[in-house]
């Protein structure tokens, strides 16, 4: 039997996050959301993830910079960074800062799913801060 990955998904529009994680739980994964940055450090802190998918704008702490804070720690989880506003300098900031990749919204299913795949058949589980 193989583990379920879990995924975190970070953004503020609640649309996104909900059918983000309704794409990830039917393609298996657990997925779990957040409205900001902040929320998802409180969890991570005690949980840890085995991917992000974090949108580059949110209120308070901004998704650049907490891929930046995530890049940092001793066991950073693979993140996929997502945009509807994000030009090719945003593109290659978030890729330089550590990204794994960027996809910019509307995001394409097929596209977003294989770059999970090959997140987590990469990475061996659990990420804990």
């Amino acid at each position: 039997m193989s583990v379920q990955r879990l995924i975190s998904v970070i953004d503020d529009d609640h649309a996104v996050r909900n059918g983000l994680s309704n794409l990830l739980r039917s393609a298996g994964y657990e997925a779990i959301d957040f409205a900001s940055a902040e929320d998802f450090l409180k969890y991570y802190a005690v949980h840890g993830v085995d991917c992000v998918i974090l949108d580059v704008r949110l209120k308070g702490i901004s998704g650049l910079e907490l891929l930046a804070r995530l890049v940092k720690s001793r066991s950073a989880p693979p993140v996929i960074v997502i945009s509807g506003h994000g030009g090719e300098q945003m593109c290659a900031s978030a890729l330089d800062t550590g990204a794994l990749a960027f996809l910019r919204k509307p995001i394409d299913v097929d596209t977003l799913l294989e770059c999970i795949r090959l997140i987590v058949t990469k990475s061996g589980g659990r990420h804990e801060s």
